[in-house]
């Protein structure tokens, strides 16, 4: 992905001085290209996971004032919240997606975002499309997470959401491993930061076996979010 060095420095909340040395020093997964940065989003998602905790504690932030540090510790309590399974519930799980192809069934799973104030479907659906014509989303294993190239917080999403769709029929996504998708997870966040953060959530489920099976069988909404659950849990232990 491409992005201006200072989007990304605000989105990770770093300064430009910062990110640009930890570019120099290889400590930051970010090639930078002018006033550009490029990356690999899962790559960057990682990094964050690891990170945030010492970004609220870099040397930039050792003069903030009393206020600030309180800002600062109040963002990242919110970053750090097991949030994966609080926007699952929040975007909700769908069964029975239409679609012969692609932008077919990302049309209707579209629809069944649920409403929040500013909502503009049809920019969600561009978006989605603009993100897949880049890229495609399918990971492998009959799972894609369809994503926008940008926050929503423009539109008036202010919490993240996770929209779990399982089709009705399989479709080409042009997937990694050229396997049609049955699963998608439609992933919507206010700003990069909490994107990346849950990224990396999604991404250590789906790199476990025996959770990749188990959505094979279409689990109904409880069971999903309690298996998820359970798996955020060894997460945030771990960390």
């Amino acid at each position: 992905m491409r992005r201006a060095l200072t989007q990304i420095a605000n989105e990770l909340g770093l300064n430009m001085d910062t990110l640009e040395r930890w570019i120099r020093q290889g400590k930051i997964p970010v090639n930078k290209q002018g006033y550009m940065g490029i990356y690999n989003e899962l790559e960057l998602s990682r990094w964050a996971e690891k990170q945030r905790k010492n970004i609220a504690h870099s040397e930039e932030q050792k003069n903030f004032d009393k206020n600030s540090l309180n800002k600062d510790y109040q963002k990242e309590n919110i970053v750090t919240a097991p949030v994966l399974t609080s926007a699952l519930k929040k975007g909700g799980v769908f069964y029975n997606i239409k679609g012969s192809n692609k932008e077919d069934v990302l049309f209707a799973a579209v629809g069944t975002i649920p409403d929040f104030i500013g909502k503009d479907k049809d920019e969600i659906y561009r978006q989605l499309i603009e993100r897949e014509n880049l890229a495609s989303t399918g990971i492998g294993k009959g799972v894609a997470i369809p994503h926008p190239r940008n926050p929503l917080a423009k539109i008036g999403l202010s919490e993240p959401m996770i929209v779990a769709c399982f089709l009705e029929n399989a479709v080409d996504f042009d997937s990694i491993d050229d396997k049609q998708v049955s699963t998608l997870f439609l992933l919507f966040s206010p700003t990069v930061e909490v994107h990346l953060n849950l990224l990396s959530r999604l991404s250590f489920c789906l790199r476990d076996n025996d959770f990749m099976a188990f959505l094979t069988h279409k689990p109904d909404r409880d069971l999903l979010i309690s298996r998820i659950n359970e798996i955020e849990n060894i997460i945030d232990k771990n960390i």
